[in-house]
């Protein structure tokens, strides 16, 4: 059966944010591909025996895209200091293993997945450093990058925590659908020797799985990384004993590293990267957590790396954040740049929550295109966020971001699941 769904308005979140009024989609029940986009009584009259659902006050979209979450840290309340990127990495440290052995584990879990549905969310790059969130992920409803991360500095135990990743990751193949995608996480240059790196990295390259990393993140790595003093040589002395701690990598070495990498390839955060080291890692996508980002670290990305470079966005996990909310999310970036205009960034955070997003993790969606992946969302709203004068169709980006709530539809992999 074929279904059609419309709404007062479309966005398409195509480069140009292209707008549809009474626009709408077309596809086959349970057939992962749109068939057709476009206004919505010309597809009801192609598709004259189609099913049929308008949404008058409705903005449909794509569903939306966190590309970089951590749900293992789920059941964090207040165990971690912030402020300081140094000083929550210690209270990190000092904290980690309790909140992780928590009894209520699968629950908090579910918990972080049923936020991302009910804000309109159909696909996540979820990072684990552990995999105890992998099956929970895996037979959820969302589209799910499943990146094993792999952390570990200590040249003496390499072959140990290799062996753990490829663990892990052998455990997410045999989980793989066209939902759940098995992934690889290279933690950070500051945390993870290059004898693995450079293994996982060929790995990478030869079964062509999407990889991610922590980059410049803090003031505490880029001194680390160019200069070889600061926090981290403190870190390294008290976490493993080592009195003369050298950094493995300069900025500009771990992107070299990386530029085999051919398919999906994003970079997290990069508070701190420059016009040189963005023009080397072109062949990635970057993502900023904007909240985790003020908590950790007192800063956002620079405004001219978010309108010139192809950026998603991500919430990072509750050990950096208050809730791993998508629509907070876009809401606190839109506060994050007084000097950008308004209008201009809410089409810029939507497709850093869709059609980037997608981008950063390899996936065939973020866009409503003929052939992309049936996913996506209608919010209703009780009166419409436009005027019939189509000059004021400009505003509703902003409107949505400042309104939206929670999704009365939500459709991923062609399946219905709100």
């Amino acid at each position: 059966m074929i279904e059609i769904f419309g709404a007062g308005l479309v966005f398409v979140c195509n480069e140009k944010f292209e707008i549809l009024h009474n626009g709408g989609i077309a596809f086959e029940s349970s057939k992962d591909s749109i068939l057709r986009v476009g206004d919505y009584e010309s597809l009801s009259a192609e598709f004259k025996n189609a099913k049929k659902t308008f949404i008058p006050n409705g903005i449909l979209l794509p569903a939306l895209i966190n590309a970089h979450i951590h749900f293992e840290f789920g059941g964090v309340l207040a165990e971690f200091c912030y402020g300081d990127f140094g000083k929550w990495l210690d209270s990190l440290m000092e904290n980690r293993d309790n909140v992780l052995e928590n009894d209520a584990f699968e629950s908090i879990i579910n918990q972080g997945i049923n936020e991302q549905l009910k804000s309109g969310v159909g696909s996540v790059g979820a990072i684990s450093s552990y995999g105890n969130d992998m099956e929970i992920l895996a037979h959820s409803p969302l589209r799910c990058v499943y990146f094993n991360e792999a952390i570990g500095s200590n040249a003496e135990v390499i072959d140990f925590l290799y062996a753990n990743v490829l663990e892990r990751l052998n455990n997410a193949k045999n989980l793989k659908s066209p939902t759940f995608t098995p992934a690889i996480a290279l933690h950070s240059p500051y945390s993870l020797h290059p004898i693995m790196a450079k293994k996982l990295i060929e790995l990478c390259v030869s079964e062509t799985l999407p990889l991610s990393a922590h980059f410049l993140e803090s003031p505490q790595e880029k001194q680390w990384l160019t200069q070889q003093d600061g926090y981290f040589k403190g870190f390294f002395k008290r976490l493993a004993n080592i009195e003369n701690a050298k950094p493995f990598y300069t900025p500009q070495s771990f992107l070299e590293m990386l530029l085999p990498i051919k398919n999906a390839l994003s970079l997290t955060h990069c508070l701190h990267i420059t016009q040189k080291e963005l023009d080397l890692c072109e062949n990635a996508t970057l993502i900023t957590c904007p909240r985790s980002n003020r908590l950790l670290n007192n800063a956002f990305l620079p405004l001219e790396i978010l309108q010139n470079r192809p950026t998603a966005i991500g919430t990072d996990g509750k050990s950096s954040n208050n809730n791993v909310n998508l629509l907070d999310e876009l809401r606190t970036a839109l506060y994050a740049y007084p000097q950008a205009d308004i209008l201009e960034l809410s089409k810029t955070l939507l497709l850093g929550a869709t059609l980037c997003g997608a981008r950063a993790l390899g996936l065939n969606n973020g866009i409503l295109a003929k052939n992309k992946s049936v996913d996506f969302a209608i919010f209703d709203f009780e009166k419409p966020l436009f005027c019939e004068n189509q000059t004021h169709l400009n505003q509703a980006p902003l409107h949505f971001i400042l309104n939206a709530n929670s999704p009365t539809h939500l459709y991923i992999n062609a399946k219905v699941v709100i």
